[in-house]
């Protein structure tokens, strides 16, 4: 089994992202007992908590979000993701900034046969400098 259909189910969410599909692209990416693991928030569980979580996102400074898979590894009934994200965001008070990070997604194969995500997880690739962490 090659990763093309994962490849896909990611391009179709990237897509939906971008148009603010965030309903229909939760739906069909998530398993309902899904994870969420955001850079610097909380764990978020489950279907309807990760759908809220999207749809908050432009409020929450969102502007744009660009997604590019780079590794998928297909065993049995489990696949993962590795990937980068460009995202703009924009600041309450302030100029939108670019942030780039990297994300990792577990897929599990449901009844139906189709991939979905069960756990997700991403962060910044932004970083302190050494004098800064001590």
């Amino acid at each position: 089994m090659s990763g093309s259909e994962i490849r896909q189910l990611s391009a179709d969410r990237a897509a939906r992202i971008s148009r603010l599909e965030f309903d229909e692209m939760v739906e069909g990416f998530y398993a309902s007992d899904a994870t969420l693991m955001p850079s610097g928030e909380a764990t978020v569980r489950g279907i309807q908590a990760i759908g809220d979580f999207w749809r908050e996102t432009p409020a929450n400074g969102l502007v744009s979000l660009m997604l590019e898979t780079g590794e998928v590894q297909v065993s049995g009934e489990l696949a993962f993701e590795i990937g980068q994200f460009n995202r703009t965001l924009r600041r309450r008070h302030g100029a939108p900034f670019q942030e780039r990070g990297k994300y990792l997604v577990i897929y599990r194969r449901d009844d139906a046969g189709s991939w979905r995500a069960i756990a997700e997880m991403f962060n910044s690739d932004s970083r302190r400098t050494a004098k800064e962490t001590r």
